[in-house]
């Protein structure tokens, strides 16, 4: 016979504690008296909450938000670590909650938990990691209502029958909710031999910036085609011409940041290549081409900035770009003294080896002998065109020819080319 009555505070303990030593809700249900749909929500509440769950609640709304479940001595002892030390990571403010009286008997967050409460706070309380990838960007050229992302990303390794493996580059704006770019590359019949190069990286680009414009900001993550690994490398070629078309190139933190494109792959994988019927390439590239239509001006679309709308239906004013670009007036648009610029708030330490040499720019060059296993600093100077090298306490050792960068080489083109764009 089961109990009709409220359960009280010792029987949910009791609850608990057979359900920590092994028992099933039933064998609970059946020892205790109470149905096991009651058991079940106590022990489920006592999981989430611990004892504070079994509380009498206040009238009015359940608590929401970040760290709501948890006790208030948790956030506030959290939050007030992380004021008073702000390079604490989430891992080592959770050590100190485990140490200290009032919150070491505690149920305590999960480290990403911790780590998405302080996000919240935005740059009040996390301050993001100067990337030691590129050089300091110049600042937005639009107010930040006005700004126009687009993020970038590649999905690689697909596969179909009748082409083989290829890899698609996508480029999506999330201010529209809109793909603009979706380019398939072809990656042979062998899995692993060949990704996108930066050349077609590039040419990806300029083929959306031809139909939607210049974007303020091109973001992508730290693929190795577009961005050198390791600390403090130079930047490289696609880098430059973003920079020099006056496009700020932004490297993400998380793949939360890249959250639109990563989501159009799905939309590729599952939905654009459902059924496909192309045989041959150029009919793969036409059918790509022809579902994209689809997706910008027929179907309405899940994505935040839509409403439910068809992506150009939402923003009619994608089909006006703010910065209009065009291939074949691209010299116009580039500009070499951007690059200088940008070049010229870059730092790039290096360690010498014992011979006194370095290697910078995929060139190894020579600082001497007498500067052998010691840190040299690599700047640029934009009046002369020139890097300079200097010791960390700022002598300077030798100075390295720049006539490597030049329009050509940054924009993947010939210098007859160049010569007839100018």
């Amino acid at each position: 016979m089961f109990h009709q009555s409220a359960t009280t505070w010792e029987e949910r303990q009791q609850f608990a504690q057979l359900r920590q030593q092994g028992a099933t809700y039933t064998e609970i249900a059946h020892a205790c008296g109470w149905k096991p749909e009651t058991v079940r929500k106590h022990c489920q509440a006592f999981r989430r909450e611990g004892p504070r769950a079994w509380r009498p609640r206040t009238p009015g709304p359940r608590p929401h938000g970040r760290l709501s479940t948890f006790e208030p001595v948790v956030r506030f002892a959290a939050l007030r670590l992380k004021r008073e030390h702000p390079a604490w990571g989430p891992a080592v403010i959770l050590d100190e909650l485990g140490q200290r009286r009032t919150t070491r008997q505690k149920r305590l967050p999960h480290v990403s938990q911790l780590a998405a409460y302080f996000q919240q706070f935005g740059s009040r309380l996390v301050q993001p990691r100067r990337h030691v990838q590129l050089p300091a960007s110049a600042p937005p050229s639009a107010p930040d209502a006005e700004r126009l992302v687009f993020q970038l990303d590649m999905q690689e390794r697909l596969y179909l029958p009748a082409l083989g493996y290829f890899n698609v580059l996508n480029i999506r704006a999330p201010r529209w909710g809109m793909t603009v770019g979706c380019s398939p590359h072809p990656a042979g019949r062998k899995r692993w031999s060949r990704k996108v190069s930066q050349a077609e990286a590039r040419d990806d680009c300029r083929h959306a910036f031809e139909q939607w414009g210049l974007p303020d900001e091109v973001r992508t993550d730290r693929d190795k085609v577009l961005v050198p690994s390791g600390e403090y490398p130079f930047p490289s070629f696609f880098t430059l011409w973003l920079v020099g078309l006056g496009v700020v190139h932004a490297l993400i933190q998380r793949v939360t940041q890249n959250s639109s494109v990563e989501r159009s792959h799905r939309t590729f994988d599952k939905q654009m290549l459902s059924g496909c019927p192309a045989k041959d390439w150029p009919a793969f590239l036409a059918y790509v081409a022809v579902e994209l239509i689809r997706l910008n001006e027929r179907l309405p679309s899940r994505a935040r900035a839509c409403h439910g709308q068809i992506p150009l239906v939402a923003h009619p004013e994608a089909r006006r770009p703010r910065r209009p670009y065009r291939r074949d007036q691209e010299d116009q648009l580039f500009s070499l003294q951007r690059v200088y610029a940008y070049l010229a708030t870059g730092r790039w330490v290096r360690h010498a080896s014992r011979h006194g040499q370095f290697k910078f720019a995929d060139s190894v060059w020579n600082a001497g002998r007498r500067f052998e296993h010691q840190p040299i600093v690599i700047t640029f100077t934009a009046d002369t065109h020139e890097f300079v090298v200097s010791t960390l306490a700022g002598v300077e050792i030798k100075r390295l020819p720049s006539d490597w960068i030049n329009e050509a080489a940054i924009r993947g083109l010939s210098d007859n080319e160049v010569v007839k764009g100018q």
